[in-house]
């Protein structure tokens, strides 16, 4: 088996506070976590959902969500529209929550290293998703091309906020990809607001959004990715046959972003446990990349009361990868995960990778 160098934490748990996800992962996966998030406890369990009460203030422009399924669209005049954007305008700023989450969160995570419960030189991780994430879903297709400016300079000033309260030495930033996936691949749950249809379009604005997000981190911050293929309903929007789509994506922000990447976590789904050499085989192309940046991988292969499949996981990564150290995941957050599965990951993720602290 190859070495397996710690462990990565997605995002959410399926815990009451962010006190017992602190010590619960912590004492779960002991010297194994670099960084680890709040657990994305209370109404910010489901991703981004709690991000459609943004958008309350302006009926009109809200959907009507539903997990797995495409977005019922409404036709309105340009007008309509304009007043519409001018609505959420006069309610003042947007406010997306992340920064007053993770300021209130940090509070907690600075207790309990001063108690001795996590280790000195664990991170605090911020995760927040991309534009794409939360307008796809939630904001009617007419309003989007509008409302993307206002939303992303709310995400912008959150991360801002988030670095001038926390030290700099003590946090990381984690961008979820999830529905800039479905972008990406084309995929039609998800229409984009922009490209016109042309995937090489799409794609070209998605790596922009995405290397302007990383360009709000400071130099002195780290930053990672977690990509995505979704996880309603403990589903994929789609199945991948290959990390191929992931790693081009990678790949143009990497050339893109003069930010070093810290981490980059890719999943690796049940599915693609008959192929899992041919699906893993992409990620070669990026070995220079992550070594020019001194970029941990983490991939998504701690799949709950399933240690086995897991180990071959891990041995078929070791294959493609060589020498190149890996540390484990789980494929996305367990905000959707029942409670009684955390101990089984915990393990699992324990027992196949070794300490790093």
């Amino acid at each position: 088996m190859p070495t397996v160098r710690g462990c990565h934490l997605v995002g959410s748990v399926p815990l009451p506070s962010t006190e017992d996800v602190l010590r619960q992962c912590t004492a779960g996966m002991p010297n194994r976590l670099k960084r680890i998030p709040d657990g994305e406890t209370g109404a910010r369990n489901m991703f981004t959902v709690f991000q459609a009460s943004v958008f309350a203030p302006v009926p009109e422009m809200s959907t009507l969500f539903q997990m797995n399924s495409k977005i019922p669209k409404r036709d309105y005049t340009a007008a309509e529209v304009d007043e519409g954007i001018k609505k959420l305008q006069e309610g003042g700023p947007v406010e997306t929550g992340y920064d007053a989450a993770a300021i209130e969160s940090y509070a907690v995570f600075k207790k309990m290293k001063a108690e001795g419960v996590l280790h000195p030189t664990t991170k605090f991780l911020a995760c927040i998703p991309t534009v794409a994430s939360v307008l796809a879903p939630f904001v009617q297709a007419a309003f989007q091309a509008k409302v993307e400016p206002i939303y992303e300079e709310a995400l912008f000033r959150a991360i801002r906020r988030i670095q001038d309260a926390i030290p700099h030495d003590e946090l990381a930033i984690q961008i979820d990809l999830a529905a800039d996936t479905a972008f990406w691949e084309g995929y039609e749950l998800f229409p984009p607001w922009f490209g016109e249809g042309n995937l090489e379009k799409i794609r070209t604005y998605c790596v922009d959004y995405v290397v302007r997000m990383i360009g709000q981190v400071d130099g002195d911050v780290e930053v990672g990715l977690h990509n995505c293929y979704g996880d309603m309903d403990h589903r994929h929007f789609m199945e991948p046959t290959s990390l191929a789509a992931l790693v081009e994506r990678s790949r143009r922000i990497y050339e893109q972003t003069p930010h070093p990447m810290s981490f980059m976590h890719f999943p690796v789904p049940k599915s693609a446990a008959s192929s899992l050499e041919p699906f893993l085989a992409p990620l070669v192309d990026l070995l220079p990349k992550f070594k020019e940046h001194n970029t941990e991988l983490y991939l998504g292969v701690v799949h709950e009361n399933s240690l086995d499949l897991t180990r071959k996981m891990v041995a078929a990564a070791g294959e493609v990868l060589g020498d190149f150290p890996f540390g484990v995941a789980t494929e996305c957050g367990w905000g959707r995960t029942a409670a009684g599965e955390i101990e089984s990951i915990l393990s699992i993720s324990a027992e196949v990778s070794e300490p790093i602290l």
